[in-house]
């Protein structure tokens, strides 16, 4: 149910937390793409944010794994496990351990 691509929802955003919502769900328009938070199947994790022309590129590689309610990501500036706090079909909540 993680592996999939995630945008970040920072409207929504609390302290500690951070939200995501699957990137087929309809979002409020952003004045740059949102950042997003693509989980592959095997394993590999990626980092898009927005670049200067507007596309989305790659920040951060690395890769993923998950042990009850804790992600462990291993992406540059991203390391470290999140507590998953909510993870339906389409939202993910995530707070850093």
């Amino acid at each position: 149910m993680l592996a999939r691509q995630w945008a970040e929802i920072h409207e929504e955003k609390r302290p500690g937390y951070l939200v995501w919502r699957e990137v087929s769900v309809p979002m409020p328009p952003t004045r740059k793409p949102r950042r997003r938070l693509c989980l592959h199947a095997d394993g590999h994790a990626e980092l898009l944010v927005g670049s200067p022309t507007d596309s989305l590129q790659r920040e951060a590689e690395g890769s993923w794994s998950c042990g009850g309610r804790v992600l462990h990501l291993t992406l540059p500036g991203w390391e470290g496990d999140y507590e998953i706090e909510t993870l339906a079909l389409d939202t993910l909540v995530l707070c850093r351990r």
